[in-house]
C-alpha cells in the first residue's frame, strides 16, 4: 500500500510540475505576441536590419505594404509584425538575400532589443 502511495504522489509531483512549464511556456508565447504587436523600428533600424535602402522603404511604404505610422516629429515608425508577416508571405523582397535570412535578422533584431532591455533596464 505504501508502495501505491509513493508512486500516486510522485505522479502527483509530476503532473504538478509539468503543468508549471506549461503556464510558464503560455506566458512567454503571450508575453513574445505582446511585444510583436508592440514593437516598432525606426526608419534607421529597418535600413540596419534588413541592408536596404531608404528608397526602397520608400517604395514599400507607397505601395501600402508594410504598416507604419508617423511621430509627432514626423519620424516614420514601422509595425514590426507587419514587416515579419509581409517577409514571410514573401510580399517583401530583398535583391540578393533569401527571405528566411531576412526573417531571422527581424527576429535578432527583437531579441537583441528584449537582452539590452534586461541588462540596461529603464529606470
Amino acid at each position: 500500500m505504501d508502495l501505491i502511495a509513493m508512486e500516486s504522489q510522485a505522479y502527483q509531483e509530476l503532473v504538478d510540475r509539468l503543468n508549471r512549464i506549461e503556464q510558464y511556456v503560455e506566458r512567454t508565447s503571450h508575453l513574445l505576441q505582446d511585444i510583436d504587436e508592440e514593437l516598432e523600428m525606426s526608419t534607421q533600424d529597418l535600413v540596419e536590419t534588413l541592408m536596404i535602402s531608404d528608397s526602397t522603404l520608400y517604395r514599400w511604404r507607397k505601395r501600402n505594404l508594410i504598416r507604419y505610422r508617423y511621430t509627432e516629429s514626423g519620424e516614420v515608425r514601422y509595425s514590426f509584425k507587419s514587416i515579419l508577416i509581409a517577409l514571410k508571405c514573401n510580399r517583401l523582397r530583398v535583391s540578393g538575400i533569401r527571405n528566411g535570412d531576412l526573417i531571422g535578422r527581424m527576429n535578432r533584431f527583437k531579441d537583441n532589443l528584449i537582452i539590452n532591455s534586461c541588462i540596461h533596464p529603464k529606470t
